[in-house]
């Protein structure tokens, strides 16, 4: 049996928190945490499944493309507001 050492502040309210007999999980002196040895460590699972590349079943050309599209018509929607309202003449 080991004697124990006199609690400081931050072991006095992880043990309020924990309980007594959750000691085990606490660092030690060595600073490590109980393992079980001879068990393999799983790998995490991919957050997201890997996909084709595809959204709204486009590829990136075509997105590029529609996105290019969409700047010039919103470029001559804007020129022909402007010219409209007298805020650029011709």
């Amino acid at each position: 049996m080991t004697a124990r050492r006199p609690k400081s502040e931050d072991e006095d309210i992880r043990s309020g928190l924990l309980g007594e007999d959750d000691d085990e999980f606490l660092p030690g002196d060595d600073g490590d945490f109980p393992v079980e040895l001879g068990r393999e460590i799983e790998p995490a699972e991919e957050a997201t499944p890997p996909g084709d590349g595809r959204f709204l079943g486009m590829t990136a050309g075509e997105r590029a493309f529609l996105s290019v599209i969409l700047f010039f018509n919103v470029l001559i929607l804007g020129a022909a507001l402007l010219v409209a309202t007298g805020r650029v003449q011709l």
